[in-house]
C-alpha cells in the first residue's frame, strides 16, 4: 500500500513538473540580442535555428526617427556584408519584401518593398509581425518582374523604381515561388510544380519547373542564364545578385 502511495507520488510530482517545464518552454523560449550598430544602430533578435541550421529571427533598426523591424536569417549575412562593402551607398535593390528590412537596417541601402501589403497578409505565417505596410502595387511590380518571360519587362521595372541592383534567394524559387507567381496574377501550377519527397520544397530545384516556368526571369536568374542587361555581381549556395546595366 506504502508503495503505491510512493509510485502515485512520483507521477503526480513528474506531471507538475513536465507541464511547468512546458510552460517555461513555450512562453520563456531562449534567444540572444546582437548589436550591429552603423547607421541605424541595428539590431539582431535571434529566435531560434531553421531545419538548414540557419539562425533566425528579426532585425530591429531607427532610420528617421522611427523604428522599424522585419526578418532576418543569417544565411543572408555574408550577402549583407558584401553589399555594404561592394555596393554605391544610393543603391536600391529589387527583391522580395521578406528581404528589404535587412538591405536597409542592416545593409544600409534601400529597397524597393520592405514589407507586405495589406493585401499581401495572406503569404504571413504569423501576421503578428508585421507592423508597417507597402502598397499592393509594389508588391505586384515586384512579383511581375520576377516572373514575366522577358529581360526588357525586368528591366523596366527596375527603372520605374531607380534600382540597380536584383537580389534573389534558391527559397524565392522554391518555397515562396507559389505566392510570388500569385501575386503576379499566375496561376503558379502552370510554371512550378514541386514535388513533395525528403528532399522538401524550401529551396529551388530547377526539376520542379514546367517548360514554361523555365521561360521566367526567376528561373532563368537562378540557373546563370546568358542575359544582355543583367550581369551576376555575388552568388552563394543560397543567394544571388545581379546589377542591371543599359
Amino acid at each position: 500500500m506504502i508503495g503505491r502511495r510512493y509510485l502515485v507520488l512520483i507521477l503526480g510530482v513528474i506531471v507538475v513538473m513536465a507541464v511547468v517545464g512546458a510552460y517555461f518552454f513555450w512562453t520563456k523560449k531562449p534567444f540572444k540580442e546582437e548589436a550591429i550598430g552603423g547607421m541605424y544602430n541595428a539590431k539582431l533578435i535571434i529566435e531560434g535555428n531553421d531545419t538548414r541550421g540557419f539562425e533566425y529571427g528579426h532585425i530591429v533598426y531607427t532610420k528617421g526617427g522611427v523604428e522599424h523591424g522585419g526578418f532576418y536569417n543569417s544565411y543572408l549575412r555574408n550577402t549583407l556584408d558584401w553589399i555594404k562593402t561592394n555596393t554605391p551607398e544610393n543603391s536600391t535593390f529589387l527583391c522580395w519584401w521578406d528581404y528589404g528590412h535587412m538591405i536597409c537596417g542592416y545593409a544600409e541601402r534601400e529597397s524597393i518593398v520592405k514589407n507586405p501589403s495589406k493585401e499581401a497578409l495572406v503569404s504571413v505565417a504569423d501576421k503578428s509581425t508585421i507592423n508597417e505596410f507597402d502598397s499592393h502595387e509594389k508588391i505586384l511590380d515586384v512579383a511581375y518582374a520576377l516572373t514575366t518571360t522577358s529581360e526588357n519587362v525586368t528591366k523596366e521595372m527596375m527603372e520605374k523604381y531607380d534600382a540597380n541592383y536584383l537580389l534573389l534567394t534558391t527559397e524565392d524559387g522554391g518555397g515562396k515561388a507559389p505566392w510570388i507567381f500569385q501575386f503576379a496574377g499566375l496561376n503558379y501550377t502552370n510554371y512550378y510544380q514541386p514535388t513533395f519527397d525528403f528532399e522538401g520544397v524550401l529551396v529551388f530545384r530547377s526539376k520542379d519547373y514546367t517548360e514554361l516556368g523555365k521561360q521566367t526571369m526567376i528561373f532563368k536568374l537562378l540557373t546563370n542564364t546568358s542575359m544582355q542587361f543583367f550581369s551576376i555581381v555575388y552568388s552563394d549556395e543560397n543567394v544571388k545578385i545581379f546589377k542591371v546595366s543599359n
